[in-house]
């Protein structure tokens, strides 16, 4: 964070009423992981009785890597969205377009059935579960954590899909977690599952992305 603090600063925030918090964190998230190269680096979920979410995102602008942060707390009932860059107009410009993409998918969310709401928020699930993968993998986590993330996204896009043709995706990770389960689960991946499963979790979102998009 010091050397953010060096950098030119462009903040949004936006307040909301509906839906539940946990759900407008995970619509920011895929508001601000849309962008091709985004990059997971920091995620918390607070456990008390108001959801507190925190993510931060590495995202490629023009030849820069900005770095964008994403707060929602339910007790101010707001969604904090704060960007560092070498160019400020070129961050403003990027907020402008997150807060516009935010604020219709917010809209269309609201305009769902009950029964579409629950597929679109097990799919939300199933993205940051997909960019938890890549941040696991980088920070060489413990291949359990790595199971859990792959497990989860898989049953939250069989969720999502319920009633539907089996999404290929449903096979593809079921591959994965049997290859994975073959492998000591104290340990980091080695290098070149890691390497092949980060790639195929870019399928995986564009595949979740799909899904989400049928909605928002």
């Amino acid at each position: 964070m010091e050397d953010l603090e060096n950098q030119p600063k462009v903040k949004r925030t936006i307040t909301y009423d509906r839906p539940q918090s946990s759900t407008i964190f995970r619509i920011s998230w895929f508001a601000i992981g849309l962008k091709p190269g985004a990059m997971l680096n920091e995620y918390s979920e607070g456990e008390g009785k108001l959801f507190k979410g925190k993510a931060m995102f590495t995202v490629p602008l023009d030849d820069t890597k900005t770095q964008v942060r994403l707060w929602v707390e339910e007790a101010q009932r707001s969604i904090e969205l704060t960007a560092w860059g070498p160019d400020k107009e070129m961050l403003n410009d990027y907020l402008d377009e997150v807060v516009s993409r935010l604020e219709t998918y917010i809209g269309k969310y609201l305009e769902l059935s009950d029964e579409d709401r629950q597929k679109v928020r097990r799919a939300l699930v199933a993205k940051t579960c997909w960019d938890r993968v890549v941040y696991e993998i980088l920070n060489k986590a413990p291949l359990s954590s790595i199971y859990v993330q792959v497990a989860h996204g898989r049953e939250m896009m069989i969720k999502a899909t319920e009633g539907e043709d089996i999404h290929p995706l449903a096979l593809t990770t079921s591959g994965w977690l049997t290859k994975i389960e073959e492998l000591p689960q104290d340990e980091p991946p080695p290098s070149d599952v890691a390497e092949n499963l980060a790639k195929k979790t870019v399928e995986w979102k564009k595949e979740t992305h799909g899904v989400i998009g049928n909605y928002l």
